[in-house]
């Protein structure tokens, strides 16, 4: 059941946590917000705690006081999705993890940055995501054998998996915080990634308008999907549906599963309460 503790942060905890059993931790950073979600070892979501924060020096008294990471950090595996829009994709033939950064900078200043990368859509594409290195410190000094990836990543997978169902002129959005994801398909092939940061409906109509006249999509047939809560950017469907004739808002199936009482996680809507990759 969710728990709000002192207005600080969200509880989502199975009925009878035991903190001893959790073996492996994803940790979803936002810019001001971060996610911890623990699980057994049977892959299991045993909690979830989610924490807004503003300054830097707060993101560091969460890691150290977290449930989750102050007894189990150094026990188990843990994963940094890194939400910001210091990403790039790069097709896997064309890659050269030893310009990992130089890949990055074509879309971001990396002064001050450290680079990873993931691979996507069985090693045919790379994802490149930066982090301030002062921001990786902190993590490091909480969080042992952490491993990096752009939380685009989970929104491209769970998308090009999704590829058989589509028309062959889709928009796919993934809603997050108070961003989007785009995808383009045509032809059930992807032809356009981004990100958007959504504070209205103005904003959402103009990222989707512009995205549309790039692929030379047709507004009247090219069917819309969405993700997420349309709350958290402040976007109506009611206004939605004026302007886009054949639009879905959807779940994923899930394949995230909880012990009883940690699965009202799912009522946040966020890809990541229903889907793993």
């Amino acid at each position: 059941m969710a728990k709000t503790v002192t207005n600080t942060h969200t509880e989502f905890h199975c009925d009878k946590l035991d903190v001893s059993n959790t073996s492996g931790l994803s940790l979803l950073f936002y810019p001001q917000r971060l996610i911890v979600l623990a699980k057994n070892q049977n892959g299991l979501v045993i909690g979830v705690n989610d924490y807004p924060f503003v300054e830097k020096n707060e993101l560091e008294m969460i890691l150290q006081k977290d449930l989750f990471i102050s007894q189990k950090a150094s026990h188990c595996e843990a994963t940094l999705y890194v939400y910001s829009p210091d990403f790039c994709l790069v097709p896997s033939v064309l890659f050269d993890a030893s310009e990992a950064e130089t890949y990055l900078n074509f879309s971001t200043k990396t002064d001050g940055t450290d680079s990873f990368y993931s691979s996507l859509n069985e090693d045919q594409l790379v994802i490149v995501g930066g982090i301030e290195k002062a921001t990786l410190a902190i993590f490091s000094k909480y969080v042992n054998n952490l491993s990096l990836k752009h939380g685009s990543s989970l929104a491209i997978t769970y998308l090009l998996g999704e590829k058989p169902l589509m028309l062959n002129q889709e928009l796919a959005v993934i809603i997050e915080d108070n961003e989007v994801y785009i995808a383009g398909f045509t032809n059930k092939e992807l032809k356009f990634f981004n990100r958007f940061e959504v504070r209205n409906n103005q904003d959402f109509l103009k990222y989707s308008f512009s995205v549309l006249h790039q692929l030379a999509f047709d507004r009247m047939h090219c069917k819309i999907t969405l993700c997420g809560n349309l709350e958290e950017i402040n976007v109506q469907e009611q206004v939605l549906r004026k302007y886009f004739k054949n639009m879905e808002i959807t779940s994923p199936k899930p394949t995230q599963n909880y012990l009883p009482g940690a699965e009202s996680f799912r009522e946040t809507k966020k890809l990541e309460a229903f889907w793993a990759s």
